[in-house]
């Protein structure tokens, strides 16, 4: 048996070159350069070899030049690669004795396994040991052969190294084999596909089953292609399939590959192009609290682009709280999350539509079509200088990606209103985040509450298709059926108080907790406290291999990661944002038939019984005629920011501003409004000939109108303030209420008291029935007898109602506040009223997405 040659002397001949060089530095040279030797086999002496091996160990070791030369010569001695089994250790023990065998072991212990290594060394380092075997093996060859693919894969898995890594790693040595241009005649004869080797096309990408699919000749020509139960999405021409048939031109994509059927010649070949970017988004140890009470007790993982990522915990765990710290919503406390290496925050600050998030509830508009919703969910995210054209190419896009091309047309509809089936309405909800192509993080909240197996799992087999394209995806679910967790790279499960407990594939979940199946692992938080979990999990290996060594792949220089998202310059923004929010709120209020029909009725109606109740145009007349112009406004807008407050939310994590979206509000409410109180306005015109008491129908509408739109300005602050329908509609009465007590119609501002006169001040009711009777000259006083009426100059009425102060003097000087003061006082409410309410939408937007 020859005798290995053991670090001992390995280190004599580093020391004599270089005797500054330090033990156990020379130990961790040897054992790297060794492993390589034995991994893939020593060769004759190759310089190109040993300068690469060189080039690792200079910078992890500092190692001079002299010194690794004389260790790598040292380590291609084929006594250096010797092994020492347990068999052959107690035979040498058996003639030489216990105290030399126990030196032998001593002096061989540095050449177990690779396992040994990662374990001793630590993740940093067996990660660079497996990128040189990488190096190595690409170099001894012109790519790499089946058989060192296959030795490489089994290497990664002794260091304990996540599978995606590989991909990264041949990504970086071998991109022929994950991405480019492949061409393989279809003959007779079945042809396999598949993650594994020993498939007739590998696809080597863990998101690829070993066996994917088969094309399968057929006898009368041609060929099918079949899945073969892989449990993730096949495409075909891009809806998924699990047979169809291959024609020229037919597109299949399999994970992040894209098979194409082309004819060359004589021959029909398949095209096979790859290409997956490795961004990485990295948690690195967020920490959240109130006060004593942990939310988030020190996250850490890294996710790459074509991930799901299923977030899993019992209720309370902070699933929600962590998703929010990683989208900025709520940042946490400490920590940080970066993308590519880059503040991932910093860029969402630059460009929020990189992120998108599906909240639970579809926040759509019922109203529009499923068309429309995207188009507009497009003109809110693009610039402004992006045209009509380009933004329905957009949503043309979206609306074949999630396969609901053929309900462009049809209303979105609610549970009173019929319209698409709720899992269509899912991916209304879940195109508006996608039709920006810069969106590379998406966050799904229980997107298949709410709806039947079928549809809940063609929702995840979606999400699925939707990362295979790119993007990372974090899906909160309590779904964790078989058919779901096929779909599922990783599940990342959290003990209450925001603890990771796993983070990793579902079947390794399943191990990892002793259970048969992984939705049975809620039932084992009750064997230990939470910081147990949490402990439990960063001291097992698994940590090491999902979460240390992805973190680790971030610093090999030559993997490509893609890169931070371009800042994108949004001109015209405010006035794109407005119009598309003025439109699209233009359009719901139009298509509201039941809402419009009431709009049109009101002013009608109300002129129907004025008409009834005074059969001259007197002050009361005009006080109920100015209280239902503020009324059209009031009742109008009490409502309107608090109905779609939830999309608002939504929308404003993507850029658009509060003065768009309450001035959309502003100018819709405000030319409905102006419509019914000229409405009224006419009517009552008509009914009275208020032109024979000097009334000028122009100023009548504007004065009337004006009420109006201050009664709106008012009604949008109260929907601001409140945060419930019924709380709003309930305001209603206390305030038109005192609108009426403090206008002077009751009881005279005159004989009022000290403190209601001071209210009336401030009622806007004082105001509006002021200017509606000023825009006349004379109105009709009913005479004591009781039917008669006098038509009276306006200071004779305004007298008693206290509108006008005491004294004699003429018309002009005795009429009190003049018009043009009343009109400036109501626009100033107006406009005081519309920015209040912008200040509080904006505090309000601020605290919830904080």
């Amino acid at each position: 048996m020859p005798t290995p040659l053991g670090i001992g002397a390995v280190r004599e001949q580093v020391l004599r070159v270089d005797p500054t060089a330090a033990p156990e530095t020379v130990g961790f040279a040897f054992d790297f350069v060794r492993l390589v030797m034995q991994t893939l086999g020593a060769q004759t002496d190759d310089s190109g070899e040993d300068d690469l091996l060189a080039e690792a160990l200079t910078a992890r070791t500092g190692l001079s030049p002299l010194a690794l030369t004389a260790l790598l010569k040292a380590a291609r001695i084929p006594a250096a690669r010797a092994k020492i089994d347990r068999e052959a250790l107690r035979a040498f023990e058996a003639r030489f004795g216990q105290a030399s065998a126990r030196a032998l072991s001593e002096e061989t212990r540095h050449q177990t396994g690779l396992a040994d290594f990662a374990s001793e060394h630590g993740t940093s380092e067996a990660l660079l040991l497996l990128d040189t075997l990488f190096a190595v093996a690409t170099r001894r060859g012109s790519g790499l052969s089946r058989q060192q693919l296959d030795l490489l894969r089994v290497a990664a898995r002794d260091l304990g190294v996540d599978e995606v890594l590989v991909t990264a790693l041949l990504r970086k040595h071998a991109a022929g084999l994950v991405e480019g241009d492949h061409r393989v005649t279809l003959g007779n004869q079945p042809l396999s596909i598949g993650r594994s080797s020993a498939c007739d096309i590998c696809l080597p990408d863990p998101q690829v089953a070993q066996l994917h699919v088969e094309i399968i000749p057929q006898v009368a020509g041609g060929w099918r292609v079949v899945d073969q139960g892989s449990g993730r999405p096949t495409l075909w021409n891009g809806a998924p399939i699990s047979s169809a048939p291959l024609q020229h031109g037919a597109v299949l994509q399999i994970a992040h590959f894209r098979l194409q059927v082309v004819e060359q010649g004589p021959d029909t070949c398949l095209v096979i192009e790859g290409e997956r970017s490795f961004s990485a988004l990295s948690v690195r140890n967020l920490k959240r609290s109130i006060g004593d009470i942990p939310l988030l007790d020190d996250i850490s993982f890294t996710v790459f682009t074509g991930e799901v990522v299923a977030v899993v915990g019992p209720s309370g765990a902070g699933k929600t709280t962590l998703l929010h710290a990683i989208s900025a919503i709520t940042p946490a406390d400490s920590g940080e999350v970066l993308l590519d290496g880059a503040d991932f925050h910093q860029l969402l600050e630059v460009d929020r539509s990189q992120v998108g998030i599906v909240p639970q509830d579809d926040l759509v508009h019922a109203e529009l079509t499923v068309e429309e919703s995207l188009a507009y969910s497009g003109r809110l995210r693009f610039a402004g200088d992006v045209d009509t054209g380009e933004v329905q190419a957009e949503a043309d896009r979206v609306l074949h990606e999630l396969d609901i091309h053929h309900i462009r047309t049809q209303r979105i509809g609610d549970t009173l209103r019929r319209g698409v089936s709720g899992g269509q309405r899912k991916r209304v909800n879940l195109g508006q985040e996608l039709m920006s192509r810069s969106t590379r993080v998406l966050f799904l909240d229980e997107p298949t509450s709410g709806l039947d197996p079928r549809a809940s799992q063609d929702i995840v087999r979606l999400v699925r298709q939707l990362a295979d394209r790119g993007r990372i995806i974090f899906l909160v679910t309590h779904d964790l059926t078989p058919e779901v967790l096929a779909q599922v790279d990783h599940l990342l499960v959290l003990a209450p108080g925001g603890r990771l407990a796993f983070f990793g594939p579902p079947t390794e979940a399943a191990r990892y907790f002793q259970v048969a199946t992984p939705d049975a692992i809620f039932n084992r938080f009750v064997d230990h406290r939470p910081e147990t979990w949490a402990a439990l999990f960063q001291s097992s290996q698994l940590y090491r291999k999902y979460v240390t060594t992805r973190d680790h792949l971030l610093g090999i220089d030559g993997v490509d990661r893609g890169g931070g998202a371009p800042s994108t310059s949004r001109p015209g923004v405010f006035w794109r944002h407005l119009r598309t929010l003025t439109e699209r709120y233009a359009r719901t209020r139009i298509r509201d038939q039941t809402g419009l029909a009431v709009m049109v009725i009101q002013p009608i109606f109300l002129a129907l019984v004025m008409g009834i109740v005074f059969p001259k145009a007197t002050a009361g007349f005009f006080f109920m005629l100015s209280l239902s112009c503020m009324w059209f406004g009031l009742s109008g807008g009490v409502r309107e920011l608090i109905t779609d407050r939830a999309i608002w939310r939504r929308e404003s994590r993507i850029g658009v501003g509060v003065l768009p979206y309450v001035g959309s509000k502003a100018i819709v409410l405000g030319l409905l409004t102006l419509a019914q109180c000229a409405g009224l306005s006419l009517l009552m015109y008509l009914v009275h000939d208020l032109g024979f008491l000097g009334f000028s129908l122009p100023l009548l509408a504007v004065v009337s109108g004006l009420i109006g739109l201050s009664g709106m300005a008012i009604g949008l602050l109260v929907s601001a303030i409140w945060t419930s329908s019924e709380a709003a509609v309930g305001t209603l009465p206390l305030l038109l209420i005192p609108q009426i007590a403090f206008s002077g119609i009751i009881v005279s501002i005159r004989k009022m008291g000290t403190l209601a006169e001071g209210i009336t001040w401030i009622t806007l009711q004082r105001y509006a029935f002021d200017a509606t009777m000023k825009c006349g000259e004379r109105v009709w006083h009913a005479a004591r007898a009781g039917r008669d009426y006098d038509d009276k100059v306006l200071t004779g009425v305004l007298a008693p109602l206290g509108l006008k102060p005491t004294g004699e003097g003429t018309l002009a000087k005795d009429l009190g506040l003049s018009l043009p003061t009343l009109v400036g006082i109501m626009a100033a409410v107006t406009v005081v009223s519309l920015g209040i309410t912008v200040a509080i939408v904006h505090i309000r937007t601020q605290r919830a997405n904080r």
